[in-house]
């Protein structure tokens, strides 16, 4: 049977993620084109390249396909970073869906699932030597891949990520650049109602009379939850630091990591050997003062945060007249060329 030319334009309209292979309906995976007698991760890794090896894509809560492909096709199309279409990253796109962000099990579950391809792409650059204990380290590694995190609900599953791949921490993300689109936050109540009844605003108001109430309580409890998960924490700092005065206990070091699946803001700050994202390069952080679920001020307190921890903040890309998620639509040239600019560490004046 011959195949119509169009084939692959309809599918695309059809299923916008059709180019992927879906292994989950929370995780998707892109393989370049490579030689069939090299496998993926020699061909990636050897060379040189001016693209990622790979980029990961951790969407916001509630992502719909068909707005997530418009993030994912200038990386796969190779309008990022100018490459040669056969050094095209692999990619790997991560949902975040609203029955995620409320247990721990099914956000790990999402980062164990995506857990092989990564592995296969990255290959040994995984392993981190003793020397790579904090992130001014890194700083002057070349970055070998780009994570993209989007929104609260992109920054949990990423921080599951670094769990996946070694939950001691031991192996952890190679040479790498982030980007923070409309993140981290605190958990604000406001913030979690809007988020959560984002989809139902074109929903007839029947259904949203029925809802609502659902998801106030809903809010409610996850509200409830982390200020109670903070004040076990700082019981715990309080006890140890009792033990330690009176008795002179020293403290066991842990993997801080994601204890609870609401745990967004943590785990891509931490800046010794237990930091999952040790090796980041640099990162930039896009957001708004209108973002109606990510206030500003908690973006900048984390960007703060992280320079006084040593990670390098390449670059704080306020969109003045954009949306939550919305700041490609909003001025995709500038957009885009951040996180160029970003990758290739250059231009720093925006």
């Amino acid at each position: 049977m011959t195949t119509s030319p169009d084939t692959s334009e309809t599918k695309a309209l059809v299923d916008p993620l059709g180019f992927m292979d879906k292994l989950s309906s929370s995780v998707y995976i892109y393989r370049p084109p490579a030689s069939p007698t090299s496998p993926l991760a020699t061909r990636s890794l050897s060379g040189s390249r001016k693209a990622p090896v790979l980029v990961i894509l951790t969407a916001w809560m509630g992502a719909r396909p068909l707005h997530v492909a418009k993030y994912l096709a200038p990386y796969r199309d190779g309008l990022v970073f100018g490459e040669d279409p056969s050094d095209r990253p692999a990619i790997v796109l991560l949902f975040c869906h609203e029955s995620t962000t409320s247990s721990y099990a099914k956000s790990a579950a999402v980062a164990e699932t995506a857990l092989p391809f990564i592995q296969q792409v990255l290959g040994d650059s995984l392993a981190a030597t003793p020397e790579e204990v904090s992130p001014r380290v890194s700083a002057s590694a070349p970055p070998q891949m780009l994570v993209h995190t989007m929104s609260n609900g992109g920054c949990l599953i990423l921080g599951h990520i670094y769990n996946a791949i070694d939950p001691t921490h031991a192996r952890c993300l190679p040479p790498h650049v982030t980007i923070y689109d409309s993140c981290p936050g605190h958990f604000r109540f406001a913030g979690g109602v809007t988020a959560f009844t984002m989809g139902l605003q074109k929903a007839p108001l029947s259904k949203r009379l029925l809802l609502l109430p659902a998801v106030y309580l809903l809010v409610l409890g996850m509200w409830l939850r982390i200020r109670g998960e903070r004040v076990l924490a700082w019981l715990d700092v309080l006890r140890r630091s009792v033990l330690g005065t009176l008795f002179g206990a020293k403290p066991v070091l842990t993997p801080p990591g994601p204890k609870r699946a609401l745990n967004a803001w943590t785990p891509h700050n931490i800046n010794n050997s237990f930091g999952g994202n040790r090796r980041e390069v640099r990162r930039a952080y896009l957001y708004s003062h209108n973002d109606l679920i990510i206030e500003s001020r908690d973006v900048e307190q984390h960007a703060n945060e992280a320079k006084g921890l040593g990670f390098t903040i390449f670059r704080m890309a306020h969109f003045p007249n954009s949306a939550h998620v919305a700041h490609a639509r909003a001025d995709p040239q500038r957009y885009w060329g951040t996180i160029r600019d970003t990758w290739f560490g250059t231009n720093e004046a925006d």
